[in-house]
């Protein structure tokens, strides 16, 4: 597709799509209407490379993810009708928030060397989970970043107690900073809301509603049934997470692995791995338990939500991944840690429509596999292959007909191989002219070190071996310590590629410039911070602003010390600016 074809569409989705991110009347002229922008875990695995899609998938213009990920990718076009303008609106960017309660601030201390723009405790008793990470709203992308109206969502793997401490909280005025603000007089976020929702800690990552007013997430009381919540939030409700949390009125509880339905018995369990994932044109979710079950449930923020069918997709009690849905085939992709899945869903039953077999030993897919919509290919991240030698990238085309696999480092017991990530090059010109970059570990190091490693392809869209650059230690601060990486994550801001990745040993967080790709082992990252005990989760990242503080990069800690950057022994979600690490 050319580019003038991949501008045409991605015009033609936006113009499509602008009435159903608004909250305005149908008369309104389009050009008044807001459009928002939802980033959760699952914007990161589906992918739309090469702008639209085919045209005889002209039926894909139903589905807001593509909209989505063009937003996505493509803030420094739609940014621009922003970047210098001035506004008086109250809320926005630049002008003190609208009257109401007074802002609710925190004080944990600071360390002018570790580049952050603000870290808000989230208690002592659990904070985000490896490989999961928090939700983004962006209220109107057309529109400056808005202190009062976007947000992010953070879940707590902490057992919940109203007055004491909330499993999870949204935080507002995001685009403050110690020394520099864009939310009037505000150094710190004030939390939107912070709940202690039913009785069980959620591991998890959330997925959000269209218009931000939901969130669905996994709840998993101790010794009970996964439940599957929604929750419909209201402003102001809790202070912070240890001692300001309050129960939630609108919360829908679905004890959905406890129900008998069209294609399952009723065999109640856990969910320890499988966040939902919402089809949002059927306002339907798919979700998995640790029973190797697949669920569809409908009426998730639209109706009120109902187990509609349900497959067994492995005869053994292994926990599934989240599932994603390929809008082209309508299949239902999942992972039980070994094999990768594909599943035809319908109202009454699910139909087998392929499988791969990946791994030779069980739990080594952690994370849903990703999909690239435009060229029908799935890839997984393992910590083993099938000879269990080396811990590898997977490309699977959606008919399941094959896969290729590629070594990126020894096999590893020790550490989670998570996703990797794709650059700009392979969005705007497709796989041929990309790059894939992946967390493997370093030879020689009995697969308990992280590296770097860069993945390129045939012409064919084929994924090379082996890989175009191997064993960068330098992810590791030079790679002398054990751990994990976190999920890879890219943007591009009109001018620069960016990858980001954190490594839980040293606590390190590092940026790349990815113009040109990676292809030497002793290239060294752009700029790092470093401090964040355990870790880090997934990354959300927002915003391409001049506007001080309002390109931003959020993270929660996976652990704590006396040394943790919001109180001692608290895990912390963290906001960096993302000029402090050019």
């Amino acid at each position: 597709m050319s580019r003038g074809h991949r501008a045409f569409g991605a015009v033609v989705v936006v113009l499509c799509w602008m009435g159903l991110f608004t909250d305005f009347g149908a008369g309104q002229d389009a050009a008044t209407r807001r459009i928002s922008l939802v980033q959760d875990w699952s914007h990161r695995h589906v992918l739309f490379p090469n702008g639209a899609p085919q045209p005889d998938h002209n039926h894909l213009f139903q589905d807001p993810r593509l909209l989505q990920a063009w937003l996505t990718r493509n803030p420094h076009l739609w940014a621009s009708r922003w970047q210098t303008a001035a506004t008086a609106e109250p809320g926005v960017v630049g002008n003190p928030p609208p009257p109401g309660p007074g802002p609710r601030r925190l004080p944990p201390p600071r360390n002018k060397n570790s580049k952050i723009d603000w870290a808000v405790s989230l208690g002592p008793l659990g904070g985000i989970a490896a490989g999961e990470g928090p939700a983004k709203f962006t209220f109107d992308v057309a529109k400056p970043p808005d202190c009062t109206n976007d947000f992010v969502v953070y879940t707590i793997a902490a057992t919940p107690a109203a007055g004491a401490q909330a499993n999870i909280i949204a935080l507002n005025n995001l685009y403050t900073g110690p020394t520099s603000t864009s939310c009037g007089v505000l150094t710190q976020p004030t939390f939107l809301w912070s709940y202690a929702a039913g009785t069980g800690a959620i591991f998890l990552s959330p997925s959000l509603s269209l218009d931000g007013k939901k969130v669905a997430f996994v709840e998993s009381p101790a010794g009970g049934n996964a439940q599957l919540d929604v929750l419909t939030w209201t402003a102001n409700q809790g202070t912070n997470a240890t001692n300001g949390s309050v129960a939630p009125g609108a919360l829908v509880r679905l004890d959905y692995t406890n129900i008998v339905a069209p294609g399952c018995t009723r065999v109640a369990g856990g969910n320890s791995n499988s966040s939902p994932y919402i089809d949002y044109v059927n306002d339907i979710a798919y979700i998995g338990s640790d029973t190797g079950r697949l669920y569809r449930i409908t009426g998730i923020f639209k109706g009120v939500p109902t187990v509609q069918s349900c497959v067994r997709v492995v005869n053994a009690n292994r926990s599934l991944s989240s599932p994603i849905v390929d809008p082209v085939s309508g299949k239902v992709i999942v992972s039980d840690g070994q094999v990768v899945y594909a599943f035809t869903p319908g109202p009454a039953s699910f139909t087998a429509a392929g499988s791969a077999s990946i791994a030779g030993t069980a739990n080594s897919i952690v994370l849903s596999p990703m999909l690239d919509v435009t060229n029908s290919q799935v890839y997984v991240f393992s910590s083993h292959d099938a000879g269990n030698t080396n811990s590898i990238v997977s490309q699977i085309p959606v008919s399941m007909a094959s896969h290729t696999d590629v070594a990126i480092g020894p096999a590893t017991a020790l550490q989670f191989i998570l996703d990797g990530a794709f650059d700009n090059k392979f969005f705007v010109n497709g796989p041929a002219q990309g790059s894939l970059y992946a967390c493997g570990t370093q030879p020689g190091s009995a697969g308990n070190k992280p590296s770097l490693y860069t993945l390129q392809f045939t012409a064919a869209g084929v994924i090379k071996t082996p890989p175009a650059m191997s064993d960068n230690r330098k992810v590791n601060n030079a790679g002398n310590s054990n751990g994990t990486c976190s999920p890879l994550t890219t943007v591009f801001n009109g001018t620069n590629d960016r990858l980001f990745a954190a490594t839980t040993g040293t606590g390190l967080v590092t940026m790349w410039n990815i113009n040109a790709a990676i292809l030497s082992n002793v290239t060294a990252p752009t700029a790092s911070a470093a401090g964040y005990i355990g870790g880090t989760g997934a990354f959300v990242i927002d915003n391409f602003s001049a506007n001080a503080q309002a390109s931003s990069v959020y993270f929660g800690t996976l652990g704590t010390s006396a040394a943790s950057k919001c109180g001692a022994n608290n895990f912390c979600a963290v906001k960096l600016t993302q000029s402090a690490l050019q």
